[in-house]
């Protein structure tokens, strides 16, 4: 039976079970849909054994994928490529869904990363998983779901300032509404005419920078095994990608005028900067930030004031944000039980985060004022060193992001004190 004969055949019980209905005959409508269930039964038997008679046949076939000699290099980066042009019709959709999401394949794919030898089955998962996941005849083995998971969660972990910002998944550049607040609050009566509002709206262009950063391991150390492989090359991939994803929320250069640098996303410092008299930023004496320096930064945020927190380094927060005391002595800088041990400042949560500079304090809402998006998920590339002895594994991803609202954020940082300011406070 040919799938065209068994089509055509259910069809015609189905057209049949749909008359019972019509009229009424629901047992022999009942009778009729068992014939469908072993008609269905009957092919899917056919459509195994076909498949089992292609995977034997295309047994034979010897697919070299750990051969990456005279592979062409992008930017001095060798990706680990292999044609996945191969038909596949032993597994559907789904299966190929859950295979690729599965720990099968993920060992699997630590192996081929680890350039150890792969059996025939391993390498038919690879070979499948790579043919239902790309679009392109050769490309570089694709990450499996659950090791870029955990490195996105590391990531996250890492730098909370990247974790609260608001994220789309768009592949390509595209355009964001973004505006601040209206002028209209007033209310009406019946004979009164409504009057417009300004509203200020603007778009926030997102189009695409590229992240890229490498590990390299020796050959010795990556003789490791799979099970500590994987969180190994995860931890070292999500710190410094991580340290890039952070930066660029935080202190990114955006879209350069000329070619002075590359594109970047732009963070909420530089943007808060680049404002006209810089209405977010405040300045407050290096050790010596006051209560008053709090207040008055708190003052300035306008939006998000509900999901406000304060994010800074460790010799910030420690070296500033923790002496600070209010009219009685009575330091501000109180941990909260509720939320495993986390410091609050003026009711706001304070959240370590690297990718702030020394002395920097941001009170910012992230998801409401700054816009990120993921164009391209995260891919894993290898490059061999014969003669060091070593292997790169270079992460890829493509990123943009923006401010959404300045007034969501605000900007606190010091300034060195003089030599007459030291003298005056060693006098007092």
């Amino acid at each position: 039976m040919i799938y065209k004969d068994y089509i055509e055949k259910r069809q015609g019980l189905m057209d049949v079970i749909q008359s019972f209905i019509n009229e009424g005959k629901i047992e022999e409508a009942n009778e009729k849909m068992k014939e469908v269930t072993a008609l269905d039964e009957q092919w899917d038997a056919v459509a195994e054994a076909q498949a089992n008679m292609n995977a034997l046949n295309d047994h034979q076939r010897t697919y070299n994928i750990q051969n990456l000699s005279g592979v062409q290099t992008e930017n001095g980066v060798v990706t680990a490529k292999m044609n996945f042009g191969v038909p596949n019709t032993a597994k559907s959709e789904d299966e190929l869904e859950d295979l690729y999401k599965s720990d099968t394949y993920k060992n699997v794919w630590a192996k081929f990363m680890m350039g150890k030898t792969l059996t025939a089955d391993e390498t038919d998962t690879i070979i499948k998983v790579n043919a239902y996941t790309h679009t392109t005849e050769n490309t570089g083995v694709v990450i499996p779901v659950t090791v870029a998971t955990g490195i996105w969660d590391m990531i996250e972990e890492l730098f909370p300032l990247w974790n609260d910002v608001q994220k789309t998944y768009i592949k390509g550049a595209y355009n964001a509404m973004i505006g601040e607040d209206s002028t209209d609050s007033k209310w009406y009566d019946e004979t009164t005419e409504t009057e417009d509002g300004k509203e200020t709206i603007g778009e926030l262009a997102l189009t695409g920078c590229e992240l890229s950063r490498s590990v390299t391991v020796s050959w010795k150390l990556r003789e490791m095994a799979v099970e500590d492989f994987i969180p190994y090359i995860q931890r070292k991939l999500a710190r410094k990608m991580g340290a890039g994803l952070g930066y660029g929320v935080s202190h990114g250069k955006g879209k350069p005028s000329a070619s002075e640098f590359k594109p970047e996303p732009l963070g909420i410092v530089t943007a808060s900067k680049k404002e006209t008299e810089t209405p977010q930023v405040t300045t407050y004496t290096k050790g010596s930030l006051g209560y008053k320096d709090l207040t008055l930064a708190r003052s300035k945020v306008k939006v998000g004031a509900n999901e406000l927190a304060i994010y800074a380094n460790a010799t910030t927060i420690w070296g500033e944000l923790a002496n600070v005391v209010d009219g009685n002595g009575r330091p501000l800088f109180i941990p909260d039980p509720a939320n495993s041990g986390i410091y609050r400042i003026l009711g706001m949560m304070v959240k370590e985060d690297d990718s702030m500079l020394d002395g920097e304090i941001l009170m910012s809402s992230p998801f409401v004022g700054y816009l990120a998006n993921v164009n391209k998920d995260m891919s894993v590339m290898t490059e061999e060193h014969v003669k060091a002895r070593t292997v790169d594994y270079c992460g890829y991803s493509i990123v943009d992001g923006g401010v959404t609202s300045t007034k969501a954020h605000s900007l606190l940082e010091y300034t060195t004190p003089t030599e007459d300011e030291e003298e005056e406070t060693g006098k007092s």
